[in-house]
């Protein structure tokens, strides 16, 4: 979604971006002063008032008092939509070209894209996208894998692709908030808080929640590859240990260590929250730059929120599959994705019934028409990197930058193995998540000021947020 034609900016917009590229603080500065702020306009603290949550599930909710009771007095103000691309481009926007310093003999070829983001990823596949949650509903940002450069903004002439890679890499998936929030519980409980007892601000009017969520079944189907061309082991069943379906290939030279596949799926679990702490801390270090507030949060239900409990709250409305409980030992809500939105890379769903077509889709993006080792209309073409001509050629030719048939077969019959065995693959984690996430906010100054030290005014409140709508908002 990159194009060379600019797109036409405001002043107000050019100046704003300028602002946050030009005049903020260094990222050493911001690490010294940044700091959780739960607390936006519109929002309240154990304050013993009844309340409607008429945005999200609808309930009459009332948090109990506390010592820090309080309820801002100013009305909720919404990010502008520059605020909000700034944010989401800090997370995981494009800046350019990876270096894809990897020799070719080393798993070169396990790399997915060489489109660069601004959080790294695993096999830089970019499996993570983000969901957006605003007033004006739910988006997901995804700006696409074409890049125009090596890199993406070098000066002010570029600075208009932030907007133009929000405005085009949006997808609108609903007109509302989804319906959960702090009340959000099964029906008949009283003290069940799924969705985290300290978020009673979560979701609430006048907020932006960044909200990263992930593909790991093509992280899974990937890294399977990987280990299978490279790493020599093989996925091994822990009922029976017994090899996971590629006993054929267990043999000097190719398949000859056994790796647990609850082992091997918590190594991709890993892998994917690695890349969304790069993509939360990146919007932190933004908001801090910004002199917006917010907080990171991560003890709430992903799998009701993506929508596994439709009969608590309908979420994201994402779909789920039903498994049978004898397959299922670790009780996993196997998420399969959102039809034409977030289709998972997991067997069976419906977009990829069978083992097979998982793997030709993970392939797609390194062979395919303008794939990064394609030799028909290869991408650095188009992008101009990140090798020189005559080393791309070199790669080309290399048989290890290739996938081998019998590492695809390979992988295709573990995948169609753990299927017959455990109803999914994979098997003992969720083909999505959405667990670790950012919610953003206008700070509400007068909480700070009046619980937080400080003389003239109170710690948390640093120079931009102090100044912020000066800066942000004259207009």
């Amino acid at each position: 979604m990159t194009s060379d034609t600019p797109i036409e900016l405001t002043a107000a917009e050019q100046t704003a971006l300028a602002r946050a590229f030009e005049s903020t603080p260094t990222v050493f500065n911001l690490l010294s002063t940044l700091r959780t702020r739960r607390m936006g306009l519109g929002y309240q603290s154990e304050s013993g008032k009844a309340e409607s949550f008429d945005w999200s599930s609808g309930h009459q909710v009332r948090q109990n008092e506390g010592p820090l009771a309080y309820s801002s007095e100013q009305a909720p103000v919404p990010l502008t939509e520059v605020e909000e691309a700034i944010i989401a481009w800090a997370g995981l926007g494009p800046n350019g070209i990876v270096a894809a310093d990897i020799p070719a003999r080393g798993d070169l070829a396990s790399l997915l894209y060489w489109a660069g983001r601004t959080a790294p990823g695993s096999s830089n596949d970019h499996s993570v996208d983000l969901l957006i949650i605003s007033d004006r509903g739910v988006d997901l940002y995804r700006p696409g894998t074409e890049r125009s450069k090596p890199v993406e903004i070098e000066g002010p002439d570029d600075y208009w692709k932030v907007l133009n890679w929000y405005r085009s890499g949006l997808i609108h998936i609903s007109d509302s908030r989804p319906d959960v929030d702090w009340s959000t519980a099964p029906p008949g409980t009283h003290n069940v808080r799924p969705m985290g007892a300290l978020q009673y601000n979560i979701n609430r009017p006048g907020s932006t929640w960044f909200l990263p969520v992930g593909d790991l079944g093509r992280e899974w189907v990937n890294l399977l590859l990987s280990s299978y061309h490279f790493g020599g082991f093989y996925l091994e069943d822990t009922n029976g240990n017994k090899p996971a379906g590629c006993d054929q290939w267990i043999r000097p030279g190719f398949l000859e260590v056994g790796f647990p596949i609850p082992v091997f799926d918590e190594l991709v679990l890993m892998l994917h929250a690695s890349q969304v702490g790069a993509i939360v801390q990146n919007m932190r270090l933004a908001t801090e730059a910004l002199g917006l507030g917010g907080w990171t949060l991560g003890n709430y239900s992903d799998d009701m929120l993506l929508g596994a409990y439709p009969e608590v709250a309908s979420g994201l409305g994402f779909s789920f599959l039903e498994r049978e409980l004898d397959k299922n030992p670790a009780r996993v809500a196997s998420c399969l994705g959102l039809a034409d939105v977030l289709e998972a890379v997991c067997v069976p769903s419906p977009w990829y019934p069978d083992a097979r077509a998982a793997v030709e889709q993970v392939m797609k993006s390194r062979y395919g028409v303008h794939g990064i080792l394609s030799r028909d209309d290869n991408w650095s073409k188009s992008s101009g990197g990140p090798f020189k001509q005559r080393a791309l050629d070199h790669i080309l030719e290399s048989p290890k930058a290739h996938i081998p048939d019998w590492v695809v077969d390979a992988a295709v019959d573990t995948i169609d193995y753990i299927v017959a065995q455990y109803g999914i693959a994979p098997s003992t984690i969720s083909p999505v998540r959405a667990k670790f996430s950012l919610q953003v906010h206008h700070v509400d100054q007068e909480y700070y000021k009046k619980f937080h030290t400080g003389d003239d005014r109170p710690f948390l409140i640093t120079d931009q947020i102090h100044n912020h709508f000066d800066d942000w908002h004259k207009s």
